[in-house]
C-alpha cells in the first residue's frame, strides 16, 4: 500500500459462524485470473461465504446475507461466488428485482469468464435472450439462470445456489415461492445481497433476516454489514470510510461529497448504510 487511506475492510456488524476450512482463496484466485484484483473486504467476505464444515463438506452458512452501501462493488462478490460455483458443477439461480439488474449480472459474469480465459462455445454456452439468460458449462454440470422475481418464480426447478440480488426488495410471497428451489440440493446455499431498505422499499425478508440473525435466532446463517447505528452527519468524512469498504479504490471523497443533497436520511441509508426502523 502507498499509504492511501482506505475504507474499513471488515464489517461494522457481523455474525460469522466458526470454521476452519474455506474455498474462498480458490474463488479469489479464479477471479484474479480475469486481470481484476479482489479487494481485501471482498476476499474476507468470500472466505466466510465459502466456508465448509470439515467433516461433512456442507456450507457452514447455508444462508448468508450482506449489506453494503451503493457503488462499493458488492455484486462483484456475487460474481466471484457464481464463477466458482459454475466451475464446480453447481446449478445456480440468480434473481433480481429488475430485469436490467439481472441482465447486468449476466453480462458481468460473461465478461469475467472471457477475461479468465474461458471460450464461448468451447467452454460454455450462453443464452442471451432478455429475461431468460443462462450460462451452461460444456465440460461440467455447472449452469446458471438469471431471472426477475415473481411470486411464482422458480417453482418446479431445483438449484444448489440461490442468489437474492437487490435483497431489500425481496418480498414474503416471493420468498414463499423461491426458498424451496434449493431443498433438493445435497449442499444448498442462499446468498442475500443488497443495501438497507429505503422509505419506499417494498421488501421485508432482508430486514427480518438481519434482525433474527443479529439477535441469535437463526441457524446456519451468516450476516455482514457496513453501517452507522444512528442517523449521522452526512459531512462526517470519517464515517464515509467506516461504512464504505471501497473508499480509496472505487469511491473517492470527491464523489461522495457530490452525493450530499437536501435529504440527509437518504444519504444515511444509501451511503452510510443506516437501517431505518420505519420503512413499511
Amino acid at each position: 500500500m502507498d499509504g492511501k487511506r482506505l475504507g474499513r475492510q471488515t464489517p461494522t456488524t457481523s455474525v460469522i459462524l466458526p470454521y476452519t476450512k474455506t474455498y474462498g482463496a480458490e474463488a479469489v484466485s479464479l477471479y484474479n485470473k480475469t486481470g481484476r484484483t479482489a479487494q481485501e473486504w471482498q476476499e474476507l467476505l468470500l472466505y466466510d461465504i465459502l466456508a465448509v464444515e470439515e467433516d461433512s463438506g456442507l456450507y457452514v452458512h447455508s444462508k448468508f446475507g450482506y449489506s453494503v452501501p451503493r457503488r462499493n462493488g458488492k455484486n462483484e462478490v456475487v460474481s466471484m461466488r457464481e464463477m466458482w460455483g459454475l466451475l464446480h458443477g453447481e446449478k445456480i439461480l440468480h434473481t433480481a428485482h429488475r430485469v436490467t439488474t439481472s441482465h447486468s449480472a449476466f453480462e458481468r459474469l460473461l465478461s469475467l469468464l472471457a477475461k479468465a480465459g474461458y471460450q464461448e462455445k468451447e467452454d460454455y454456452k450462453p443464452l442471451k435472450q432478455l429475461g431468460l439468460e443462462t450460462v451452461e458449462m460444456l465440460n461440467g454440470d455447472g449452469k446458471i439462470s438469471f431471472r426477475t422475481r415473481t411470486s411464482k418464480g422458480g417453482l418446479g426447478e431445483g438449484f444448489d445456489l440461490l442468489i437474492i440480488d437487490e435483497a431489500q426488495e425481496y418480498q414474503d410471497d416471493q420468498e414463499t415461492a423461491l426458498k424451496y428451489v434449493v431443498s433438493d440440493s445435497q449442499n444448498p446455499q442462499t446468498l442475500f445481497c443488497g443495501t438497507p431498505p429505503t422509505v419506499v422499499s417494498t421488501g421485508t425478508v432482508f430486514t427480518k433476516l438481519r434482525e433474527k440473525t443479529l439477535q441469535g435466532e437463526t441457524r446456519n446463517t451468516g450476516w455482514a454489514e457496513w453501517s452507522v447505528e444512528h442517523q449521522s452527519d452526512p459531512n462526517d468524512v470519517d464515517l464515509w470510510y467506516e461504512t464504505n469498504p471501497s473508499m480509496g479504490t472505487i469511491l473517492t471523497e470527491r464523489k461522495v461529497a457530490d452525493e450530499i443533497g437536501d435529504d440527509a436520511v437518504d444519504f444515511n441509508i444509501q451511503r452510510l448504510g443506516l437501517w431505518i426502523r420505519y420503512n413499511q
